[in-house]
């Protein structure tokens, strides 16, 4: 009898123990959560003068980040975020960005919640 509980009294330390592993966020995840809040002060402290979170941009306007997010759902933003750091990015003028600058925003753009459909006046085309 004394066997069965320590047996019961083990699993039931494992059990609880695996519970509480499910809890925990992983270092990579907690990584991944530091650079999307960084990203939204760099954002807000360099972008939102000429960029809009959210909304529709007005005609000639520079696109919201939502819209940069659901453009760039399938490539690689980090590469148009260095472009804009050496040279500009069509109207948008030279923004110098160190690598990690460009993690974290890459990283709180993609993180946007993008819920709308895709509509044939909002493909990758139309990138400005």
């Amino acid at each position: 009898m004394r066997n069965y509980r320590t047996l019961f009294g083990a699993l039931a330390l494992a059990t609880l123990a695996g519970c509480a592993a499910l809890d925990r966020v992983s270092p990579a995840e907690a990584a991944r959560g530091r650079a999307v809040d960084t990203g939204r002060v760099l954002a807000s402290n360099k972008c939102l003068t000429c960029h809009q979170l959210e909304g529709a941009s007005a005609t000639g306007a520079p696109p919201t980040f939502k819209e940069v997010a659901r453009r760039y759902k399938d490539t690689r933003l980090d590469w148009e975020l260095e472009t804009i750091s050496a040279v500009g990015h069509y109207r948008m003028p030279r923004k110098p960005l160190s690598s990690t600058e460009i993690a974290a925003l890459t990283a709180y753009i993609k993180s946007l919640d993008i819920d709308e459909p895709e509509t044939p006046a909002r493909r990758r085309s139309d990138v400005r």
